[in-house]
C-alpha cells in the first residue's frame, strides 16, 4: 500500500507542496509535455525535479545564488541567480530566440504582494508563440492573492483565462505558535495564455472567495494586515 509520502518515490528531494499539489503539478507537466519551462523559485528543488523530469528544457531563477549548488543534480536546467524582476525579461527573450516554445510557468519565489505582481506583470510582456499554462502556488495566500488580483491580467490580449482557485489552499491552525500558526498557504491559481488575441473582456475566476473571506477573519494575517493599514495611515500614505 501507498503511504502519502511514497506517491512520488523518483522524486526524493524535499517538495513542499500539499499531496493535491504535487499531483496537479504532476499531471498538468505530464499531460502538456512544455517544449520549455519557467520556474520563479527554486528553493531546495523539490518542485525542478518534477519540471526537469517532465519538460525538455527548464529555466530556474532564484533570488539565491546557492541554488546553483543544484546543477551537479540538474546538469540540464538553465540556472539564474538575482532578482525575478530583472531576470524573467532576460529569460523570456532567451526562450523566444532559442528554437523551443515557453509552454509553462511555475510561480513562487517572492511571496509579496508587489513581488507576485510584478513576476506576473514580466511574465505578460512575452508574445506566447504557443498555448502557455501559468500555475502560481500560495494562492490562498493573503499577500499572494492579493498580487495575483493586483496583476494587469486584463491588459494582456492573450491571457485567456484566470483562476485563482484552481487548486484550493488551506488553513494552519497550529495552536504552538511559530511562524505558520493559524496561517492562510497553498492552492494553485492558473492563468491560460495563447498567441490568440481574448475576444471578450478577462474575467477572473475565484471560486473560494467567500471561504478565503471567512479563513481570513480567523487567521493571523488580518492582526498584519490591520495593523499595516493603521501604520500607514499614521503615515499619510
Amino acid at each position: 500500500m501507498l503511504t502519502p509520502d511514497g506517491f512520488f518515490p523518483e522524486f526524493p528531494l524535499a517538495w513542499e507542496m500539499s499531496d493535491a499539489e504535487r499531483f496537479t503539478l504532476n499531471g498538468l507537466l505530464a499531460r502538456l509535455r512544455p517544449e520549455v519551462a519557467i520556474e520563479i523559485g527554486t528553493h531546495f528543488g523539490g518542485s525542478l525535479q518534477v519540471l526537469d523530469a517532465l519538460c525538455d528544457r527548464v529555466y530556474s531563477i532564484d533570488c539565491d545564488p546557492a541554488v546553483r549548488a543544484l546543477a551537479a543534480r540538474f546538469p540540464r536546467v538553465l540556472f539564474r541567480a538575482g532578482a525575478s524582476r530583472d531576470l524573467i525579461p532576460e529569460v523570456l527573450t532567451e526562450v523566444e530566440a532559442g528554437s523551443g516554445r515557453l509552454g509553462f510557468v511555475l510561480v513562487d519565489g517572492d511571496h509579496s504582494a508587489k513581488g507576485v505582481q510584478a513576476d506576473i506583470e514580466a511574465l505578460l510582456c512575452h508574445r506566447p508563440q504557443g498555448v502557455v499554462h501559468v500555475l502560481l502556488h500560495d494562492s490562498f495566500n493573503p499577500d499572494c492573492r492579493a498580487g495575483m488580483r493586483r496583476a494587469r491580467w486584463g491588459e494582456c490580449p492573450h491571457v485567456q483565462s484566470v483562476d485563482l482557485d484552481f487548486v484550493p489552499g488551506g488553513f494552519h491552525a497550529t495552536p504552538q505558535g511559530g511562524a505558520f500558526a493559524r496561517s492562510m498557504w497553498g492552492g494553485f491559481a492558473l492563468a491560460v495564455l495563447s498567441p490568440a488575441v481574448r475576444p471578450g473582456p478577462l474575467v477572473l475566476r475565484a471560486a473560494q472567495e467567500p471561504m478565503h473571506r471567512i479563513v481570513f477573519g480567523h487567521s493571523a494575517h488580518r492582526l498584519r494586515h490591520k495593523v499595516l493599514r493603521a501604520i500607514r495611515r499614521r503615515l499619510g500614505r
